[in-house]
C-alpha cells in the first residue's frame, strides 16, 4: 500500500453520547422523582408546592426531545436507507414501476367491485319487484278464483269478508302496489279495486322471514332497515345486523347497499309519502350470482367466454410484457449497483492510500468509461507518487550533496597576521558550480584558487569537487603553475563527457619577497585595490578555461604586493547580474565601488558589492552561482604565521 508523502489514514469518527439524550434521560429521572415526592406525600398527607408546574415542563421537555430523536432516527434511516445507488434505483423503479401497476390495480379492483355491487343492487331490486308481480298475481287468483295465497306471513284483506276492516280507508278506494310502512315495519303492499266495490289488499311483511326465503331463492342475504333523511345524509334505525353479518360475510361475496328513492315509502296509515323516510337495505351477493348473471345463458355465454378469454389473453400479453420489462429493470440495476460499489470500493481504496487499486470494468457505457478513468487516475497518482518519492530521495541526496559542497569550502581565511579575508558563496541550484579555497603554503607564501564549472547542478559539484581534490593534491605535491593547470585541464578534459569546461584563477602571496603570481584560465580577472589608486587594478593574465581542449599553456601574470592591498576575486554571476529590464551590473559601475571602498575591510568590501548586486538585481532572481573573495594585506613583515596554523586547510603543508 502506498501513500502520498505526510498522507495519514483517517481517524475513525468518535461518537459519545449525545447531549440531547442525557438532557431526556435527566427529564425521565425527574418525572419518576416527582412522582416518588408526590406518592410520599401523599401518604403522609403533606403537600409539596409547584411539583404540578415542576412536572408539566419536564413532560414538555421528555416530549419535545423524542420528537427530535424520532426525527434524527428518521434522518438517519432514510440516508441508511438511500445511501446506495441499487437501493435508490429499485425504490425508483418500485415508485414508477410497481406502484402505478399496484394503484391501477386497486383502482380497477374498485371499479369492478362497483360494477359488482351496482349489479347486486339491480339483482336485488328485481327480487323486491318479482315479490311485488308474485303479491299481485296472488292478489288476482284469491278474489277471482277464490285461491288463497300459500305464502308464509301474507296478510290478506277482503272487503268481501269483513276483513278489511282494519284497512285504513285510503286502501278502500286505491289501486297501489309498491311499498308502505306500519309501525316501522316495511310492507310489500298489492291493493286492487274488482267490481261490486270489493277491494282485496294483500301486505307481506319485509322481515327477516322475508329475508331468509330470498335467500333461499337466490343465496342474496339482505337486511333491511328504516333510514331518516338528515340533511345530505342519513339516520339508519337501530338493528341488529349481526345475523347479516354472521350469514353475509364471506371473501366470495359482493357487499353493497340500496336505498328507495325519495317518496316511494307510503305511510300505512294515512296513505301519504314521506319524503324523509326510506328503506336502506344492507346486501351480500354471492360471486357466483354474477357469474350466472353475466356468463348464464347459452348466447350470452358464448359471447361472455370469448370476451373473457380476449381480455385474460390481452391481461397475460401485458403482464408478461411486465414481468419481461422488470427482469430488464432488475438487471440493470444489479448491474449499476454492481458498478458503482466497485467504485466505490476504489474510493475506499484510494482513502486508505491503496493506490494500486484497479476497477477494470470493461463495459462501454458512462460507468464503464468512469471506473476506466479512475484506473487511469490511480495509475497517474500512483506514478507521480513514485516520481515523487524518487524527487524526494534525490532531493535528499543533492542536500547531502550540498552540504557536502558547503564543507568543502574554507571556514577559515589564511593563518597569517596582518592577513583578512572575507568570501561569500551563493548557488542558484542546491547544488553551485562556483568555487574558491584558500592554502597556506609555507610560513611566507600562501595561495587561492576561485573557479566556476559551466552548467548548474549535481554534475557541476562533483566536478567542483573533482578538482578541489586534485588542488589540494597537486599543492600538497609542490607543483607549480604550469604543472598545476596543465594537470587539471587533463583531468577536466577526461572526466566530462559533455565537455564541460571551468574557469580558474590561482593565484600565489610572496609575503617575504612582496610579490603576486597570478595564473588564470578563462576566468574573470581579480582587481587590485589600492590605498591611494582611483582606479582599481585588473590582473590580467588571458587563457582558455579548462578542459576545452587537450592541452593549455597557462600564462602566469606577477604584480607587486604592498601593504594596504586588496585582491578582490568575482565570479561571472556577480558581474552578470540583471536587473528587471535585463541589464547586467558590468565592470563600469563595479569598478566604481571598488574604488569608492577601497580603504575598507575585506568583510565591508564583500558586503558593498552585494549590496550593489541586490540593488540592481531588485525581485529578479539570480541567473549565474555568485561568488565574492576578498583578501587585504595590511603588515608583510609580521605575517608569518603561528606553526600550528601552518595546514593546507586539513591537508599536510608543503615546506
Amino acid at each position: 500500500m502506498e501513500r502520498l508523502p505526510g498522507a495519514q489514514p483517517p481517524e475513525p469518527k468518535r461518537r459519545g453520547v449525545s447531549p440531547a439524550f442525557v438532557v431526556w434521560l435527566i427529564g425521565i429521572g425527574a418525572i419518576v422523582l416527582i412522582n416518588y415526592i408526590q406518592s410520599l406525600a401523599e401518604r403522609f398527607h403533606r403537600s409539596v408546592p409547584n411539583l404540578g408546574v415542576l412536572e408539566f415542563f419536564a413532560w414538555l421537555l421528555v416530549c419535545c426531545l423524542t420528537l427530535y430523536g424520532l426525527a434524527l432516527f428518521t434522518r438517519w434511516f432514510l440516508r441508511k436507507l438511500f445511501w446506495t445507488v441499487g437501493r435508490r434505483l429499485f425504490l425508483s423503479y418500485v415508485m414508477i414501476g410497481v406502484l402505478p401497476f399496484f394503484l391501477f390495480a386497486v383502482l380497477l379492483a374498485a371499479i369492478l367491485y362497483v360494477i359488482a355491487g351496482v349489479a347486486s343492487q339491480q339483482a336485488f331490486k328485481a327480487e323486491r319487484q318479482s315479490s311485488l308481480g308474485q303479491l299481485e298475481a296472488l292478489n288476482a287468483d284469491y278474489a277471482l278464483q277464490g285461491k288463497r295465497p300459500r305464502l308464509d306471513g301474507i296478510e290478506i284483506y277482503d272487503t268481501a269478508d269483513g276483513s278489511a276492516k282494519k284497512l285504513p280507508e285510503w286502501l278502500h278506494e286505491t289501486t297501489y302496489s309498491g311499498f308502505a310502512l306500519r309501525a316501522g315495519v316495511p310492507l310489500l303492499v298489492s291493493s286492487r279495486q274488482y267490481p261490486n266495490g270489493r277491494t282485496v289488499v294483500l301486505a307481506l311483511p319485509m322481515n327477516e322471514q322475508w329475508e331468509r326465503a330470498l335467500e333461499e331463492r337466490g343465496g342474496m342475504v339482505v337486511s333491511t332497515r328504516l333510514a331518516s333523511q338528515e340533511g345530505q345524509g342519513f339516520n339508519i334505525s337501530e338493528g341488529d345486523f349481526g345475523d347479516f353479518t354472521r350469514r353475509g360475510v364471506g371473501w366470495r361475496r359482493i357487499f353493497f347497499y340500496d336505498i328507495t328513492e325519495r317518496g316511494g315509502l307510503i305511510d300505512w296509515e294515512s296513505g301519504e309519502a314521506n319524503p324523509e323516510k326510506r328503506l336502506f337495505t344492507a346486501i351480500s351477493n354471492p360471486t357466483s350470482n354474477l357469474v350466472q348473471f353475466y356468463f348464464g345463458g347459452a348466447t350470452n355465454s358464448k359471447i361472455m367466454r370469448a370476451i373473457f378469454g380476449i381480455i385474460l389473453g390481452l391481461a397475460t400479453t401485458l403482464m408478461l410484457a411486465y414481468l419481461i420489462a422488470t427482469a430488464f429493470a432488475a438487471v440493470l440495476i444489479f448491474s449499476i449497483s454492481r458498478a458503482v460499489n466497485r467504485i466505490e470500493k476504489g474510493t475506499r481504496a484510494v482513502e486508505r492510500g491503496d493506490f494500486s487499486y484497479r476497477i477494470r470494468m470493461k463495459r462501454h457505457n458512462q460507468l464503464g468509461a468512469m471506473a476506466q478513468s479512475f484506473d487511469r487516475m490511480t495509475e497517474s497518482i500512483a506514478s507521480l507518487l513514485a516520481s515523487v518519492t524518487e524527487k524526494e530521495r534525490l532531493q535528499s541526496e543533492i542536500e547531502i550533496a550540498a552540504s557536502i559542497q558547503r564543507n568543502l569550502l574554507p571556514k577559515e581565511g589564511p593563518q597569517f597576521r596582518g592577513v583578512s579575508f572575507s568570501a561569500h558563496f551563493e548557488p542558484t541550484a542546491s547544488i553551485g558550480g562556483d568555487y574558491y579555497d584558500v592554502f597556506n603554503i609555507d610560513k611566507t607564501r600562501l595561495a587561492v584558487a576561485i573557479g566556476d564549472v559551466s552548467g548548474h547542478g549535481l554534475s557541476t559539484g562533483l566536478v567542483m569537487a573533482m578538482v578541489k581534490a586534485a588542488i589540494t593534491t597537486l599543492v600538497e605535491e609542490g607543483a607549480d603553475e604550469a604543472s598545476l593547470f596543465q594537470r587539471l585541464n587533463e583531468l577536466v578534459f577526461r572526466s566530462t563527457e559533455r565537455r564541460a569546461f571551468m574557469t580558474l584563477a590561482f593565484t600565489i602571496f610572496d609575503l617575504e619577497r612582496g610579490t603576486i603570481r597570478h595564473t588564470n584560465a578563462g576566468h574573470l580577472y581579480p582587481y587590485l585595490v589600492r590605498r591611494g589608486v582611483d582606479t582599481p587594478i585588473s590582473i590580467e593574465s588571458p587563457s582558455l578555461p579548462l578542459g576545452v581542449r587537450s592541452t593549455m599553456a597557462a600564462q602566469t601574470a606577477e604584480v607587486d604586493l604592498k601593504e594596504g592591498d586588496a585582491i578582490v576575486y568575482l565570479s561571472d554571476g556577480i558581474v552578470e547580474a540583471q536587473d528587471e529590464n535585463g541589464d547586467p551590473l558590468g565592470f563600469e559601475q563595479l569598478e566604481r565601488l571598488l574604488a569608492a571602498n577601497s580603504d575598507r575591510s575585506p568583510s565591508d568590501l564583500r558586503d558593498a558589492i552585494l549590496d550593489a548586486v541586490a540593488r540592481h538585481s531588485g525581485t529578479r532572481a539570480a541567473d549565474d552561482d555568485r561568488t565574492v573573495m576578498v583578501i587585504r594585506f595590511d603588515n608583510l613583515k609580521s605575517a608569518a604565521p603561528d606553526a600550528s596554523a601552518l595546514a593546507v586547510n586539513g591537508a599536510a603543508l608543503v615546506t
